[in-house]
């Protein structure tokens, strides 16, 4: 794993620490995924299998898509780690939801 690897799964880590407190929103597996796979594997997982985090819609609801792993996608520094159509899932969801960060 490389060092913006690296980073971007501890944002997301720390994005999700920071989540556990809502109301339905349980990190406990994804916390574990992070840990054992790294970001990059875990959200292209999630994008290939729900087109968004597990997580998602529940941001959502509370107005906290500010934590989700599909902010960080579209985030300059951590585009470079994924495919354009994968970033550009995420910017077009996000778009959806009117969240433009």
């Amino acid at each position: 794993m490389t060092e913006l690897e690296e980073k971007f799964s501890e944002e997301w880590m720390k994005k999700e620490k920071e989540a556990q407190g809502m109301e339905g929103y349980n990190p406990v597996r994804n916390l574990k995924n992070l840990q054992e796979r790294g970001g990059v594997s875990v959200a292209r997982r999630a994008l290939d299998r729900n087109g968004c985090s597990d997580n998602f819609e529940i941001l959502k609801k509370n107005n906290r898509l500010d934590l989700s792993m599909e902010v960080l996608i579209v985030k300059g520094e951590y585009a470079v780690l994924f495919e354009d159509n994968e970033v550009n899932q995420c910017l077009a969801l996000l778009c959806e939801c009117d969240y433009f960060g």
